[in-house]
């Protein structure tokens, strides 16, 4: 009885020190020097959010918060020196910010495409398939339901 009344104690305070180390998560420590003053420039394409063209990492301000986005992840802070916390998603104004406003955008802003305008077929092809050419086999059907060529698919029409 001696023995545990002795060692309980410490045994409790281990676990407890221990279980408030789990729950602690690493703080965001920001990649630029803290008496940063950057250069905000508004984004054209999307009213109220500006980032920092200067700025080697992507730093984004929007509604009196700052946005970082870095691997793959998001993170909005209150100030440059933050705190700072992770977030799933951006706001939704985000997804409108073409991939020259990031210096690594995002999987969704690469490559992105104007598409064919509604048109059937893609620009300087539809001469062609107006003026009797061929179409792509398999894809016929497809036209004729009002449907679009899949891009890949064109072949040289003749």
């Amino acid at each position: 009885m001696c023995f545990w009344s002795k060692v309980l104690p410490l045994v409790l305070i281990c676990l407890a020190g221990s279980l408030q180390t789990l729950g602690a998560q690493t703080q965001f420590v920001p990649p630029w020097t803290p008496n940063l003053a950057p250069q905000w420039a508004p984004i054209p394409q999307v009213p109220g959010v500006s980032y920092v063209p200067n700025l080697g990492h992507d730093l984004f301000r929007y509604a009196n918060q700052l946005y970082f986005y870095q691997n793959g992840r998001w993170l909005r802070g209150d100030g440059l020196n933050g705190p700072w916390r992770e977030i799933a998603n951006p706001p939704q104004a985000f997804y409108n910010i073409g991939p020259t406003y990031f210096k690594s955008p995002p999987g969704w802003a690469k490559g992105r495409k104007t598409g064919w305008q509604g048109q059937p077929a893609p620009p300087g092809q539809m001469e062609k398939l107006d003026g009797g050419g061929s179409v792509p086999p398999g894809q016929m059907k497809n036209l004729e339901r009002g449907g679009s060529l899949p891009p890949g698919q064109m072949k040289k029409m003749q």
